[in-house]
């Protein structure tokens, strides 16, 4: 991925801030570890394989393991992070996962594999991340979809665990505004990782979508750091409850 430090405004606003990432071992969240790095922040992001650190490590993040669907390996990322640093400045709810199967063949395990990851896991950070700075205040992005706002055919679990997650995110940015939190949602559309290889092997499908999508073209993982970015920053000091849509305009039909 290009440097993006040259092209953001608020380089400074993120240097040497401390931030934590779910799911960084590729896609959405790989690219965003790179580009809170690149814009001078302390990033700290977790994987699921330890085969996964050297790469990371040479790119100047820092990989904890974790499987975010256990919340007793959550509250050890922090642990781990708060025995180095007094406070942590940004937690980005990014690990997520998606099926492609018909809602009339899912099965239990991948319905609950779609909710612990989806939804519980992000309201258990969001929840050790306030009860650990609860005196200190904190920022929160957590990772939605377009899906979580417009539906589709074959995704309907992961359609209504990305809706919880933008309901989630109102409602925490409500309770602990108080506490000085901000909590916000970035709701990508159709963005070219490897989640939406299956739907790029499929001509009539892909062509479907690229008729829907004003600007023509899928995303690209850089797409959404730029926002990313932004709400981490103190140029959106005043935002909060509000739901980020990088979807190309799909959602303005």
């Amino acid at each position: 991925m290009d440097s993006l430090s040259q092209h953001l405004p608020f380089r400074q606003f993120l240097k040497d801030q401390v931030v934590l990432i779910t799911g960084t071992s590729r896609g959405i969240g790989r690219a965003l570890a790179r580009g809170f790095q690149d814009a001078g922040a302390l990033v700290y992001g977790t994987v699921r394989r330890e085969d996964q650190f050297p790469e990371l490590t040479q790119e100047g993040i820092h990989p904890l393991l974790c499987d975010v669907r256990f919340r007793d390996q959550l509250e050890k990322v922090f642990e781990t992070i708060y025995e180095k640093h007094p406070i942590i400045h940004t937690v980005v709810n990014n690990a997520g996962i998606a099926t492609h199967s018909p809602a009339s063949l899912l099965k239990e395990s991948e319905i609950n594999d779609l909710i612990d990851t989806n939804l519980k896991a992000v309201f258990h950070v969001c929840q050790i991340y306030y009860q650990k700075q609860r005196n200190k205040g904190g920022n929160i992005i957590n990772m939605a979809s377009v899906l979580g706002l417009i539906a589709t055919p074959l995704a309907a679990v992961y359609c209504a665990t990305k809706g919880g997650v933008i309901q989630l995110t109102k409602a925490l940015a409500l309770e602990w505004a108080k506490n000085h939190f901000r909590v916000n949602a970035l709701a990508p559309g159709f963005i070219d990782t490897d989640m939406t290889e299956v739907m790029k092997k499929r001509p009539q499908v892909i062509q479907q979508v690229l008729q829907n999508i004003p600007l023509g073209r899928l995303g690209e993982s850089k797409d959404v750091v730029g926002v990313a970015l932004f709400l981490a920053s103190e140029a959106a000091s005043y935002v909060t409850g509000q739901v980020f849509v990088v979807d190309g305009g799909l959602s303005a039909h």
